[in-house]
């Protein structure tokens, strides 16, 4: 009996390093394969496993996805009165009109302008000229389209601006579809509606200074690897702008840039599968300031933000989270900040946090246990902007 219990647990033994040497193997000739199980699993998980620290602060919600969206932020609306001479048809490279985005892209130099007339457009865009607008003037949508295999939109010229622009439904094989791919330096993105996407905006490392304002990101990721916004270098500035239900685990912003700025903006994951609302991963500054950050009930990940978790690659390395409303309702566990332990800790101050269990944080916030009890209205509800400035102060 002795001998057979000896020879079972050699066998054990074996077949589990057969195993671990099997996994480890198949992780070094398909990494990405592996990554795809492990997040679709996780999902599957998310779904199937209930929790056992349900947060007090959730409860789950009666409405689809999309209807959270609609309740909280309503509809896109395009700009209007962006031209002089009114509405125009068609695709016009300053004054000549041409027949189509691919001809636009061959023709562009320093300093045009690109009008786009109200439509659907199943084109791409290549920037390639610096200092180039690209503006729609009226209700614009690019869809189902993509250059190079990357984006409807590609910007290889520096200061480059896009304006008042739909994207929607880009997917591409390497599976980081974005609706603008940035490769070059210096981009605003103003009024633009990024949307049901592998991925918003992708940006390289050599970015320069990115700014998106008054723009809205939402139902954009996948499989943990595709997110909302994912900039790796440069400066980064989201103002006034909203990113929102990020799904297949995606992080709503992952920014590996060495400055990092939130300002006035709605950072949300509703009800969506998403990960972290905000990843930054290489460390750096990270500033937020009067805005709302949500994570909600179906999030795959305990943290609310991450930070320094990959390399460190920045001298300077600074968090400071200022005057927001800070919802955390994730069914499970729910970590406000999750930073490298060389790194130094975040300051917060003059923040309303909601939370099961708060965190403790130095300085003056207000911490309170349950949606009801700091005066929020029922869940998905979040409250405007403004609303968040009287309350914090």
């Amino acid at each position: 009996m002795n001998a057979i219990k000896t020879l079972l647990k050699i066998y054990l033994i074996c077949a589990g390093i057969s195993v671990h040497l099997f996994a480890f193997g198949i992780f070094l000739i398909a990494p990405d394969r592996v990554r795809d199980v492990y997040y679709r699993g996780s999902a599957w998980m998310e779904i199937r496993v209930p929790s056992f620290q349900g947060s007090s602060a959730a409860a789950e919600s009666q409405y689809s996805i999309e209807e959270e969206i609609a309740l909280n932020f309503g509809s896109w609306q395009p700009l209007a009165n962006l031209s002089e001479s009114g509405e125009i048809d068609g695709i016009w490279v300053n004054d000549k009109k041409v027949g189509s985005l691919k001809e636009a892209s061959r023709i562009l130099e320093n300093g045009d302008l690109v009008q786009i007339g109200a439509g659907t457009y199943q084109q791409a865009l290549i920037v390639r000229a610096d200092d180039v607008t690209v503006v729609g003037i009226g209700h614009v949508v690019i869809e189902k389209a993509s250059a190079e295999g990357k984006a409807a939109i590609i910007t290889k010229g520096n200061n480059i601006h896009i304006k008042n622009i739909e994207c929607r439904y880009i997917e591409v094989r390497d599976k980081n579809g974005a609706c603008v791919r940035h490769e070059g330096q210096d981009l605003t993105l103003t009024h633009v509606y990024f949307h049901h996407s592998q991925q918003g905006l992708l940006a390289g490392g050599n970015s320069g200074i990115i700014l998106i304002e008054e723009s809205r990101f939402e139902r954009l990721g996948l499989n943990g690897r595709a997110h909302g916004i994912y900039v790796n270098g440069g400066t980064l500035i989201l103002k006034d702008s909203l990113v929102v239900a990020s799904k297949s685990q995606g992080h709503e912003v992952k920014s590996r840039a060495a400055e990092t700025i939130i300002e006035n903006s709605v950072i949300a994951s509703l009800s969506a599968t998403d990960s972290r609302l905000i990843d930054i991963p290489n460390g750096g500054v990270l500033k937020i300031e009067k805005s709302i950050l949500q994570m909600g009930v179906n999030s795959s990940n305990q943290d609310l933000i991450g930070y320094g978790l990959e390399k460190r690659a920045h001298t300077i390395n600074r968090v400071e989270l200022t005057d927001n409303l800070i919802v955390m309702e994730r069914n499970g566990n729910n970590a406000l900040f999750h930073k490298h332990n060389r790194l130094p800790d975040m300051v917060a101050q003059n923040n309303l946090i909601v939370a099961a269990k708060p965190p403790e944080l130095e300085g003056f916030n207000l911490l309170f246990t349950s949606r009801s009890e700091a005066g929020l209205e029922a869940y998905p509800k979040l409250p405007k902007i403004d609303q968040l400035v009287s309350s914090v102060k």
